[in-house]
């Protein structure tokens, strides 16, 4: 069987997807509600609130991964793919520390004295983000249903015995 990511590896990682749904449900979804309205501020505030908690579970998540470093790819993996995989989730890492800073410098006083730029970042990296993750799952996916090589499971939160 292909070595798994520790318990905690595992649940701060899908802490942070979980989340990452939330971010996505309701930046996209907060701007069908008129201005002032309670559903738009309510969306709003999870919005930021739950970017707050990203920020702070990147940060864990980095110190665990530096002290409990990931288990290592399947035998076979060309460099191409091992490259692609490295890159793929450094620029992930980068992403769950970027967009929540981006996200609070677009709301704070501090942010709008920067102007408009914050934000526009933020929603633009929004979609390379999306399809980052995309990408991620994609070749989890495939390494699961074509490679057959076990390697979802490194991180399936009930792995199979």
């Amino acid at each position: 069987m292909t070595p798994a990511y520790d318990r905690i590896a595992i649940a701060l990682h899908w802490a942070v997807v979980l989340l990452i749904l939330v971010q996505y449900t309701t930046g996209w979804t907060w701007g069908n509600f008129e201005r002032g309205s309670e559903p738009r501020f309510y969306l709003f505030r999870t919005h930021i609130y739950s970017g707050y908690v990203v920020l702070g579970l990147a940060v864990i998540r980095l110190a665990w991964r530096l002290g409990h470093p990931a288990p290592p790819l399947p035998a076979g993996m060309g460099r191409a793919a091992v490259l692609a995989a490295g890159a793929t989730h450094g620029l992930l890492y980068l992403a769950i520390f970027v967009m929540p800073v981006l996200g609070i410098l677009a709301s704070t006083a501090f942010g709008k004295s920067l102007g408009r730029w914050p934000g526009g970042v933020h929603v633009a990296l929004s979609y390379v983000v999306f399809g980052l993750v995309a990408l991620h799952a994609a070749a989890a996916f495939w390494h699961q249903f074509v490679r057959r090589d076990g390697l979802l499971l490194r991180m399936w939160p009930a792995r199979p015995r």
